[in-house]
C-alpha cells in the first residue's frame, strides 16, 4: 500500500470515527422505550379508510384496508419526543412490506404540517430503507409546501402514511428505525433477513 492510500485510509478511519453512533429509537434494541403510537385515518375528514397497529416484542404491525372514496389515506403517527438528533443526517428503517408505497414523516413541535420521504416496499421481502433528511419535503394535507430543508434538530417525531390512491388492505411491519450519518452504515440496501 503506497503512502498516499495509507493516509487516505486513516483519515476516513478518523473522520468516521468522529460521528455519532446510530440512534435506534423503536425496536427490539431501541434505546428509547417511550415512543407511543396511534392511528389517525381519513376518518377525520369524512373517509373510510381502517387501521390498526400492533406493538410487539419490539416489531411494529401497521395493517389495514385503504379507501380512496372519501379521503384514501391511513396514518401512524408516534407521540412528542425530545431527541437530540442534531448529529444525524438520515433515517433508516427495516420494514416487510406488501409491494406497495409508503411515506415516512418527521414532525416537528409547534408546526402542523409533517415532512415527509416515500419508499417502496416488495412483497415479502425485508429491506433497509435510508432516507437522508434533508431531502424529506414540507406536506400539510396533501399539498406540498414551499419550505427550506428541514434540520435534524427540530425533529421531535415521525410516523407512517399510505396514500397511494389504491383501494385494498396493506400491511407493513417495521423492525426498527434509526437515525445515523450516511457515512455509518452499516445495513445493506436491502436484505432478505427477519427481524433483528
Amino acid at each position: 500500500m503506497t503512502l498516499l492510500k495509507k493516509i487516505m485510509v486513516c483519515i476516513m478511519v478518523v473522520s468516521s470515527s468522529a460521528l455519532a453512533e446510530p440512534m435506534r429509537i423503536t425496536g427490539i434494541d431501541s434505546v428509547h422505550g417511550n415512543v407511543r403510537w396511534q392511528v389517525v385515518n381519513d376518518t377525520v375528514m369524512g373517509g373510510r379508510s381502517e387501521s390498526r397497529f400492533v406493538y410487539e416484542n419490539g416489531l411494529l404491525q401497521f395493517s389495514g384496508r385503504l379507501n380512496t372514496n372519501g379521503g384514501g389515506f391511513a396514518s401512524l403517527r408516534s407521540n412528542r419526543q425530545d431527541w437530540d438528533l442534531s448529529e444525524f443526517s438520515v433515517v433508516r428503517l427495516k420494514v416487510l412490506g406488501d409491494g406497495r408505497r409508503y411515506r415516512f414523516r418527521l414532525y416537528v413541535d409547534g408546526d402542523r404540517a409533517s415532512y415527509q420521504s416515500d419508499f417502496s416496499t416488495a412483497v415479502g421481502q425485508w429491506l433497509v430503507v435510508a432516507l437522508p433528511i434533508d431531502e424529506f419535503y414540507a406536506s400539510w394535507r396533501g399539498r406540498r409546501l414551499s419550505r427550506p430543508p428541514l434540520a435534524a434538530s427540530k425533529i421531535s417525531g415521525v410516523g407512517l402514511i399510505l396514500a397511494d390512491g389504491i383501494d385494498g388492505t396493506f400491511d407493513l411491519a417495521l423492525d426498527w428505525i434509526e437515525f445515523g450519518h450516511v457515512l455509518t452504515a452499516q445495513q445493506p440496501e436491502s436484505s432478505e433477513e427477519g427481524p433483528q
